[in-house]
């Protein structure tokens, strides 16, 4: 049986007691807090982390004896109200839950106590505005207002403070506490986050732009296996996720692994596909106003274009705002939900990261499309190749042909390869109908669509295309825009030819050895041409006579071409080249036929 509380209706006396006694107690703590406070500041004139730890000790012991006397003098005193109120007798459960409720609202409850708004209204009811006026009585208004002054500038300022603090306990125990997250500097999410200043990936990494508030995930409450008031991850937001293959990645690029900080476009379920620069979500184009470019996302090694995938279970699929400059699902594939330990929902991403967004209205236009300023692009490049030492490029216009024709060839074919494996169509035939010749050449090909910054950042992020691009050889160059389909899935190509001149500087042994052997043929000519004038010796070895007198011929002519040739440094022409090849073999012969000859003396 609950026990009654009959006593504590009936007797009030001990509430009062304490209610006294927790008042005095708390205003003591007050005042000696507020001395001790005045004697360490004012009089020692120190700050409590410079005077000693007892002075902080006291301070902290009155506050929470304070606090303890103020929470039972509290209590005692809404106890006592309850009580007083109380007409019927009642058990000890009803009476804590009527104790809990009320102390729960605290300040209105005594605010309705003390104007008593009902009995005011039934009086004016029965009695009206002149009966209401009539029972007035300054002394009782003035209590009533002070009452009220106490309630609102004490009880309600500390009831407020303490929600305050229960909320931001519940929120931090929760995980809905946004922890700040440094965020690095190589401009994978830009504009969301600003680009670091710099080239190189790894001083990049190093310098931190920004520190956003995020919640920490997963998050809520675990009750019993299972997860309650956590929060879902959805499309827009941003996420740090990390993972073995994330931290290589990482390791690689910046010298030292980490995570990623990036946005989420796929969550389980969602199909996602990526057509013309455009990211299909769900079969329907999506709007991305946080892009650096409209129109600027396309395939990588996992995800090529117009090619549809399914998010799987507890993955999600993630990018970078720049897509030109993000490595992310495109690459590695789907990241597993467990990956992720910060989000910063969408909804919390107005204001100052979203100020740089993107007008999307005209997103899907054709006029949206990214197109190279190749005027530009050459200013850029000959600016990379003066830092590295190497000569400016001129622009020429029969290369720009050769790239189109290698470009549509690409497409056709999707043989990205210079040796042409696929379609046979070379870099070499293509120069070769546009009348064009040179003595060194080379190819870049770059699939999808880039504005002049944007292609020069690629491609001087990686070793071996910054190394080409500045080749010391290359004096020419020509750039050409081809747009075509790959499998059915319209894209472009951007191929760029580059040639140059280099001249030969053959050695002097190699000059030296040729002009011996056209001063030794010249010496020998007129011996072996006499030997027609020998009439029956001649008539018996016409043939042999006169082919050996017609390669001697031959190879003075030749060997006297290529002496001129490499004597001026210049280039042996494709005839040149293999009146050399077919020297050793006219050499045989002539020393055979001149074995043969000589026996017969």
């Amino acid at each position: 049986m609950p026990k009654k509380l009959s006593q504590l209706q009936e007797k009030k006396a001990p509430f009062n007691k304490v209610i006294k006694i927790s008042f005095v107690i708390w205003l003591t703590c007050v005042i000696s807090v507020l001395v001790m406070i005045g004697y360490v500041v004012g009089i020692r004139r120190e700050l409590f982390d410079k005077a000693p730890n007892i002075y902080a000790f006291l301070v902290l012991g009155l506050v929470l004896v304070g606090c303890l006397a103020f929470l039972v003098g509290i209590i005692s005193f809404t106890a006592q109200l309850i009580a007083k109120r109380s007409q019927k007798k009642q058990n000890i459960f009803v009476f804590l839950i009527k104790l809990f409720f009320i102390l729960a609202v605290l300040p209105l409850y005594l605010a309705v106590y003390i104007l008593r708004p009902l009995e005011a209204i039934k009086k004016l009811k029965h009695t009206g505005i002149k009966g209401l006026l009539k029972g007035f009585s300054i002394k009782p208004f003035m209590t009533k207002i002070i009452a009220l002054l106490i309630v609102g500038a004490i009880i309600l300022p500390i009831w407020i403070g303490g929600y305050a603090l229960v909320g931001v306990m519940v929120k931090e125990a929760l995980g809905y506490d946004p922890e700040a997250i440094a965020i690095a500097g190589t401009g994978s999410m830009f504009p969301t986050f600003p680009k670091g200043e710099g080239k190189d990936p790894k001083e990049l990494a190093k310098q931190i732009v920004g520190y956003p508030g995020m919640i920490r995930y997963p998050n809520g409450l675990v009750i019993a296996g299972r997860r309650y008031f956590n929060y879902e991850i959805g499309r827009g937001d941003i996420v740090v996720v990390e993972n073995d293959k994330i931290r290589e990645m990482t390791k690689n690029m910046y010298g030292e692994p980490s995570g990623w900080v990036k946005r989420v476009i796929g969550v389980p379920g969602d199909s996602i596909e990526l057509r013309e620069g455009i990211v299909y979500l769900n079969g329907e184009p999506l709007k991305e106003p946080y892009t650096a470019k409209p129109r600027s996302t396309f395939g990588e090694a996992f995800l090529k274009e117009c090619q549809k995938v399914i998010v799987p279970e507890n993955h999600i699929f993630v990018m970078g705002d720049n897509r030109k400059g993000s490595g992310d699902s495109r690459e590695i594939g789907f990241v597993e939900i467990s990956a992720v330990n910060h989000v910063l929902p969408l909804k919390d991403q107005k204001g100052d990261l979203a100020k740089y967004w993107r007008d999307t209205s005209r997103d899907f236009d054709e006029s949206s499309k990214i197109k190279l300023d190749k005027e530009k692009y050459l200013t850029l490049l000959n600016e990379k190749r003066k830092e590295a030492g190497a000569r400016e490029l001129k622009y020429q216009p029969k290369l720009e042909l050769s790239a189109q024709k290698r470009g549509e060839t690409i497409l056709k074919f999707d043989d990205f390869s210079f040796e042409a494996t696929r379609s046979g169509y070379t870099m070499e035939k293509a120069m070769r109908e546009t009348n064009y010749s040179n003595i060194v050449w080379g190819e870049a090909p770059t699939q999808g669509y880039y504005e002049a910054e944007e292609l020069i950042d690629n491609q001087f992020q990686f070793p071996e295309s910054k190394k080409f691009l500045t080749d010391k050889t290359y004096q020419e160059v020509g750039i050409a825009e081809v747009e075509g389909e790959i499998n059915g899935c319209p894209t472009q190509v951007i191929v760029q030819h580059f040639a140059g001149y280099v001249p030969p500087n053959y050695s002097k042994e190699v000059i030296d050895s040729w002009r011996t052997s056209l001063e030794r043929l010249k010496e020998i000519q007129p011996g072996w041409a006499k030997l027609k004038e020998y009439k029956e010796f001649y008539e018996k070895n016409k043939s042999d006579i006169d082919r050996i007198n017609e390669i001697i011929s031959t190879r003075i002519a030749n060997i006297s071409a290529i002496v001129t040739r490499m004597e001026s440094n210049q280039w042996l022409t494709a005839a040149e080249q293999k009146m050399i090849d077919q020297d050793k073999a006219l050499y045989d012969e002539q020393e055979a036929i001149a074995t043969k000859l000589n026996s017969q003396h």
